[in-house]
């Protein structure tokens, strides 16, 4: 028996070894030469003490070949992955529970509309050198999977990555815009509470963010839930397994009047779900004709914040609503055609296939009408509705590979203005400062005008041609600060708080975030980078002594059990910071959760709140029935 449990230790030893050589194998090597025969000369790669890629070349064309390398060394799953959801083609490599992901992504139509942005790019003389540097950046990629061991999860899948285009690239902003389009979840949502709701609730469900403005004392701006839902939520958190979600960000920039240095500063901390790994990658580019330090998503050669010597700029979502769905009339004699200003227009038409990994391909039809693509037979549809989308992803005329390297090179406010110009989506606001002295905030996007009197917060009628998209806001109308005279720009994806602006629809984000730091910056004169990193760890929620307050007049605490005292006792002595020891914080969301369930839940079902629950509106409404306790919302019906 101990020869027996000799050799039995012996062979586990060598399986360990095996096995430990096995992963050793498919790990990148990040020391020695590598032989890449496209390079024109050589190019020097290190990492610092945090892993970060230095790389340096004598040429553009052999940097940008070095940094899709070196993206695909740490990230090629990654990468496949951002192709397979441009494509829809989730499903081929995890089966049947991305079908529906697949379908709606199809639908949406990011891969043909990348093949749009492609030929309107391809035609602009002053795009052929970034089309140029993103080739190279694919041939890197490519090179590695020619050369090198595939990662682990090529072969626990069992596949081989596909080629990459330059229209995979193209597809990425339109997937960043679809996790920010908070509207087609809360129009749809708003839409079908209107067949339910009387007035006085709907006015309260579409009151917006200035209620924010009542909470921190500032001057009001003048401002012109189904299975169904659930099923969309549920598509969108499917694909956030896979790949992370963005969220909102925050971000400021203070000029030199209000820094020790006397240089601008650029702050920016960007709300990104958590994922392994992470959805940004970090790099220095260093060629004889740019350098830059980013931060870049995965299949885009070009940083989407960074710095240079020259500037320094970061991003928040914009929140501006650039999403319009329209209820359409299908011609009952003839489902191909729908009512378009009072007229049968036949829709396009195109067959697809899904190809399922360990089932049999689904094949169903995708039309398109004149407002966007029909989203019927996805999460966004409603039973006996015919839903379509209207979207700035599809505008023809966007260049964001040129947007993005431009942002990255400008040195002048007027360089900079015209870079976030060539960007039809996704919506940004855009914080740059340059070595100048200048500090700009600017929103990227092309931004839908209704006519007057039209909100675009609920589904439009799409037969009448009442509710037509008249004209892209231009990029001057676009929400937009040049160095104010207080020296501070903040951005946290609330509304614009100039009057000029009143007009634009968004789904403004709680301005709390943007309060509480328009409060912390004001309270010294000059700052330094240490200062500045206690304001970006702050803890305080901005408005919980408000809701405290509410809560405490409307309890009566005679009511209370001596343990529920002992709880409200905490609950009042909290000071507002919410941290992993925090008990009152603990104490306060989860009576905020409560409270706004009990309060909302009867009248939208549990699906309709989950879906509520994922706008802003959310907790606008929460806050606007916190300070109305006789409010109809409060009954229980």
């Amino acid at each position: 028996m101990k020869n027996l449990s000799k050799v039995m230790t012996f062979v586990v030893c060598i399986a360990l070894l095996l096995l430990l050589s096995f992963f050793q194998y498919t790990v990148p090597q990040k020391f020695g030469t590598k032989s890449f025969p496209a390079l024109e000369s050589d190019v020097d790669v290190h990492y610092d003490d945090f892993g970060i890629p230095h790389i340096k070349a004598s040429n553009d064309l052999d940097g940008y070949r070095v940094l899709g390398y070196i993206t695909a060394s740490e990230r090629l799953f990654q990468l496949d992955l951002m192709k397979r959801v441009v494509n829809g083609r989730l499903s081929e490599i995890f089966g049947e529970k991305t079908v529906e992901s697949d379908k709606l992504l199809r639908k949406l139509e990011l891969k043909e509309i990348a093949k749009t942005h492609m030929a309107h790019i391809e035609n602009d003389p002053r795009s052929q050198d970034v089309i140029k540097f993103a080739k190279a950046y694919l041939e890197g990629i490519h090179h590695y999977i020619d050369t090198q061991a595939l990662p682990l999860e090529f072969i626990l899948l069992n596949y081989v990555p596909d080629r990459f285009e330059l229209e995979d690239i193209l597809g990425v902003p339109g997937y960043m815009a679809l996790t920010f389009a908070e509207g087609i979840i809360g129009d749809i949502f708003l839409s079908e509470m209107q067949d339910k709701l009387p007035e006085d609730k709907m006015r309260l469900l579409r009151g917006g963010a200035d209620i924010d403005l009542k909470y921190f004392n500032e001057e009001k701006i003048p401002a012109e839930a189904t299975t169904i839902l659930r099923k969309l939520i549920d598509s969108v958190d499917t694909i956030g397994e896979i790949i992370p979600l963005f969220y909102g960000s925050n971000s400021w920039v203070l000029d030199g009047s209000r820094t020790e240095s006397g240089a601008p500063i650029l702050a920016n901390d960007p709300h990104i779900a958590t994922g392994a790994p992470h959805i940004f990658f970090e790099a220095h580019l260093k060629t004889p004709n740019l350098e830059v330090y980013g931060n870049y998503i995965p299949l885009i050669p070009f940083p989407v914040m960074g710095h240079s010597a020259h500037n320094a700029w970061g991003i928040t979502m914009s929140m501006m609503d650039d999403v319009n769905i329209y209820l359409e009339k299908i011609n009952p004699q003839d489902p191909n055609q729908v009512m378009y200003k009072n007229e049968w227009v036949t829709m396009e038409t195109r067959e697809e296939v899904l190809k399922v990994k360990g089932s049999t391909d689904i094949v169903f039809t995708k039309k398109r009408t004149l407002h966007g693509p029909l989203i019927d037979g996805t999460q966004f549809g409603i039973e006996g509705k015919a839903l379509s989308i209207n979207w700035s992803v599809h505008h023809p005329e966007s260049n964001i590979l040129r947007s993005l390297y431009d942002i990255s090179q400008s040195r002048t406010v007027s360089e900079f203005r015209d870079a976030v110009s060539l960007a039809a989506a996704p919506g940004l606001n855009m914080s740059w400062v340059n070595k100048a002295g200048d500090i700009v905030w600017w929103v990227l996007g092309k931004n839908p005008k209704l006519p007057d009197g039209i909100k675009s917060d609920v589904v439009l009628n799409g037969w009448d041609g009442t509710a037509e998209v008249e004209r892209y806001y231009s990029i001057d109308e676009n929400p937009h600060r040049i160095n104010p005279e207080e020296g501070v720009i903040v951005s946290a994806n609330f509304m614009p708080m100039e009057e000029k602006y009143s007009n634009l629809d968004g789904y403004w984000q709680p301005g709390g975030r943007f309060f509480r730091l328009k409060k912390l910056l004001a309270a010294q004169k000059k700052w330094n980078i240490e200062k500045l990193k206690e304001i970006q760890n702050d803890e305080v929620v901005p408005t919980f002594d408000f809701i405290r307050v509410e809560i405490s007049k409307a309890l009566d605490r005679s009511l209370l059990t001596d343990f529920e005292k002992k709880v409200f006792d905490v609950y009042s002595d909290w000071d507002g910071k919410t941290n992993r020891s925090s008990v009152g914080s603990t104490i306060y969301h989860s009576l905020n959760y409560f409270l706004v369930f009990n309060a909302f839940a009867d009248e939208f079902g549990e699906k309709g709140f989950t879906a509520f629950g994922r706008t802003a509106d959310f907790w606008h409404s929460f806050k606007r029935i916190m300070d109305d306790m006789d409010h109809s919302f409060w009954d229980n019906v």
